[in-house]
């Protein structure tokens, strides 16, 4: 085979008609965009008897709008709550929301650090050795607690839901204090026993006491702290939960100082998403399908309506530093919460508002008359510091108070000994000053027995009557050290983020607004300036063409 017949030739192909119009267009394209600007500026339009060329027209005409815009959008972002609506429209607790998620699966995890009241001289006392008991505290020991709102239904903008709680003991945080240390405590359901029955026939009450030495039940248990904390078995309790369960009442299972809140509370609350109003975010609707308490004696006692679970408030409340109220339902009641100052976090680079628990929470009648609703009708009002929950707990004389007998009456502290002196034990949350939600806090709260004494009931005769014995202490914080790195995240987000875009819309949208109008009024000057000049050089008119 030859040389040339082994060769291969390339054919050229001839260019399709797309490439030949794209041609066309990228080589007369320059000469077509002059011939129209040459046409807009030999074009011209009157208005308002002023001639103006189609360019100049254009120009004023985007600088009009742009200018308009601008202005709006200005008096929007500084005289209106517009940019605030928009940001609260994602507070709302909605299904298939971010918030929705958060709310029913709080990321930060609280700690409840638990301080146990060891009473060290029972058998002295008990033989009259020793005229006080003598406490030691023992603790922390510290549980970290999981919350999940199950069973949720929604209906509208309510949401009704029930609280499944799970807690963790955490040993690297309770300074060497072990789950199985041995704590001397008041029996509480055999104090309960002779509270309810204290006015009762003289034969029913020597009844209950051969019962309870039956049960060998004493005043005091010695138990391993952490049966103490989530529970123990006990024959007398067991006794009072078949009498509830034939009341048609429900008991949990197990009888601890933590007892009420481990597991799915039974109590089924509905609360307001804000969907439709942002300020009734998480307040509180109905509880257990009533829109109102019956445990108290007026209806401003009664009343939960403007209240939370203390994890979300009405962000204009918070803006305003309006007094704040929490329902707590082992007090069956809201404590309210006063403004307190202004702090920072993490590290002083978040800033917060301190919200304090209101120093009257506990308060006598006598030095708040408000509070005398919550007294019991049919005895006296208790002293000063502690709060009567023996209506929240199935009849179980329980009182609530700030830890140590702090704020209280001094006569408390002298039915025990071992009590610090001068404690102050603050109760607090810090909000986000602009969306209203909780990054941290402490609440701090003491559980106490009250003994009633009756005759006829032995077990309960070294006591005086109304003598309160403290049992525990609760510290519940959230602290922003310890926040998990998605709630940081969230927090400087909402907190520099939000605030970058605000500042950047509003002196954005003012500094265009100034430049828009100093640009239209300079094409305006250039403008009457080229008329005036104009005019001048006009050529006088002939007396013809005056005539």
């Amino acid at each position: 085979m030859s040389r040339r017949t082994s060769e291969t030739y390339a054919v050229p192909l001839k260019p399709s008609n797309l490439e030949k119009s794209c041609g066309q267009i990228f080589s007369k394209g320059p000469a077509l965009t002059r011939d129209i600007f040459e046409k807009m500026q030999k074009d011209r339009r009157q208005i308002m008897g002023y001639e103006i060329e189609t360019k100049q027209l254009w120009l004023l005409s985007g600088l009009l709008l742009l200018f308009i815009l601008s202005t709006t959008g200005m008096i929007a972002m500084w005289f209106t709550e517009a940019f605030d609506n928009v940001v609260f429209s994602n507070l709302a607790i909605r299904p298939n929301q971010q918030s929705f998620n958060m709310w029913q699966k709080p990321i930060p995890k609280p700690l409840a650090k638990i301080y146990l009241f060891n009473y060290t001289n029972v058998p002295q006392y008990e033989i009259g050795n020793a005229k006080k008991l003598h406490v030691e505290e023992l603790g922390p020991y510290v549980y970290e607690e999981t919350l999940e709102r199950v069973n949720i239904k929604v209906n509208g903008s309510h949401l009704s839901y029930q609280e499944h709680r799970v807690y963790k003991f955490m040993p690297e945080l309770s300074k060497g204090r072990k789950q199985n240390d041995r704590v001397i405590i008041p029996n509480i359901p055999l104090f309960t026993a002779a509270a309810l029955n204290k006015h009762a026939p003289f034969l029913a009450r020597v009844g209950l006491s051969g019962l309870l030495n039956s049960l060998n039940a004493q005043p005091f248990l010695s138990l391993p702290a952490d049966r103490i904390i989530t529970g123990y078995e006990d024959n007398l309790y067991a006794l009072a939960k078949s009498y509830m369960k034939l009341q048609n009442k429900h008991m949990k299972e197990r009888f601890g100082l933590l007892g009420n809140a481990i597991g799915t509370r039974d109590d089924v609350v509905t609360i307001n998403n804000g969907e439709t109003d942002i300020n009734q975010v998480g307040r509180f609707e109905l509880v257990n399908g009533e829109s109102n308490l019956n445990q108290w004696s007026t209806a401003e006692c009664n009343d939960f309506s403007s209240s939370t679970d203390g994890s979300i408030f009405s962000p204009k409340l918070v803006r305003n530093r309006r007094p704040l109220q929490v329902y707590l339902k082992d007090m069956c009641r809201p404590l309210t919460y006063d403004f307190q100052k202004k702090v920072t976090i993490l590290d002083g680079k978040i800033p917060a508002y301190r919200y304090a628990l209101s120093n009257k929470a506990f308060d006598s009648p006598d030095r708040t008359p408000s509070n005398q609703c919550y007294c019991d009708l049919d005895n006296a009002c208790p002293p000063q510091g502690v709060f009567n929950a023996t209506s929240c707990f199935f009849g179980a004389p329980l009182f609530i108070s700030y830890p140590h007998f702090y704020n209280a009456d001094p006569s408390l502290k002298q039915a025990v000994t071992g009590l610090k002196s001068s404690p102050e034990y603050e109760s607090y949350i810090d909000l986000h000053p602009t969306l209203g939600y909780t990054m941290s806090g402490k609440n701090r709260i003491q559980v106490n027995v009250q003994v009633n004494k009756a005759f006829g009931i032995s077990q309960v005769q070294m006591f005086d009557d109304g003598t309160i014995l403290p049992i525990a202490w609760f510290d519940y914080s959230l602290e922003d050290k310890t926040l998990p790195e998605d709630m940081v995240g969230i927090i400087f987000h909402s907190t520099f983020t939000l605030r970058s875009v605000e500042m950047g819309l509003k002196y954005g949208c003012l500094l265009t607004m100034g430049v828009t109008l100093f640009c239209i009024l300079l094409v305006l000057k250039n403008r009457w300036t080229r008329r005036v000049r104009t005019s001048s050089i006009r050529p006088l008119r002939t007396e013809e063409e005056r005539v």
